[in-house]
């Protein structure tokens, strides 16, 4: 009886352990993939405050050329 009992508490054991390996292995994977999102958005943060940049300046140098064009037409 006592090989049974054995045998029953190293099954349990080993199914204990096996899911704790799973739960490791998928708290891995999300720090993975939370890091691999934050990089992503870091860029994509970078990448529009560039666009911001550009539009801005290129909305600027419009009303720039609206306003010297309609001091000639006045003159």
């Amino acid at each position: 009886m006592t090989n049974r009992f054995s045998t029953s508490s190293n099954e349990s054991s080993s199914k204990y352990f096996a899911a704790e390996e799973n739960r490791g292995r998928r708290l891995l994977e999300m720090h993975r993939r939370l890091k691999v999102l934050q990089a992503k958005r870091f860029h994509l943060r970078n990448e529009l405050e560039s666009l911001e940049r550009y539009a801005t300046s290129l909305d600027s140098q419009i009303k720039g050329l609206e306003s010297y064009q309609q001091m000639i037409f006045d003159r």
